[in-house]
């Protein structure tokens, strides 16, 4: 008999599979593939999703009157360029700081050193405060370069430059989709006879949050 796989373990196929199909599903479309793909029971399927949905693993939209799930790879990349920035900006700040505190300390043992010429041993106590906030930073440091190193590849040890080539890739799919998109407008818009009252309802009802008064589908925003 073959292994068998844990919750994760399933998770992960579902997320996998999902990613590969490069579409969206209706959670009636899921509950008849997801069985065989992730060996799990039909009734297993919607709790499944919930869970991924609320981990944010899947994505979740409502349109028009139904719930419609995803998982694109280009989520997770995008996810992965946010914490890439906001790591190098942390990284840049704990540098300035440990900058600013070896010079600083510089300063100070130029100071205690010459008080140590006249004698004189009232710095100890900061000196040895001084040297504890180095060893501090230094240790910040290599734990933000070590998450910096971390985020910078995927599980496959993809590189920055490879992650942005593939997210310019889901922009092009998505730029192709919503030009479908406007095919279809144009098609029903044939089938209103032009009226655009009735086109203004249609969008509504199918862009949900993404319709724009008087303009029609949100534009995208890179």
């Amino acid at each position: 008999m073959p292994p068998k796989l844990s919750k994760s373990a399933k998770q992960g196929l579902i997320v996998s599979h999902l990613r590969s199909t490069r579409t969206c599903h209706t959670l009636k479309d899921l509950e008849k593939m997801l069985p065989s793909v992730a060996s799990i029971n039909g009734i297993q399927v919607k709790d499944y999703i919930q869970e991924l949905t609320d981990d944010g693993k899947i994505r979740v939209e409502k349109i028009g009157s139904g719930n419609w799930y995803w998982c694109f790879g280009g989520d997770e990349k995008k996810e992965r360029e946010r914490q890439l920035t906001q790591l190098r900006k942390d990284v840049d700040r704990a540098r300035a700081s440990c900058k600013r505190a070896q010079v600083d300390l510089a300063v100070r043992k130029q100071a205690r050193d010459k008080e140590v010429e006249l004698g004189g041993a009232d710095g100890e106590e900061e000196w040895k405060g001084l040297m504890k906030r180095r060893k501090a930073l230094e240790g910040e440091r290599k734990r933000l370069q070590a998450e910096w190193t971390a985020v910078s590849t995927t599980g496959e040890r993809k590189g920055v430059g490879q992650m942005r080539e593939e997210i310019d890739e889901c922009r092009e799919r998505a730029q192709l989709w919503t030009d479908n998109i406007y095919v279809l407008e144009e098609y029903v818009r044939k089938l209103t006879g032009g009226d655009r009252e009735v086109m203004q309802a249609v969008q509504r009802e199918c862009y949900g949050d993404e319709y724009v008064e008087g303009e029609g589908l949100r534009e995208l925003i890179w």
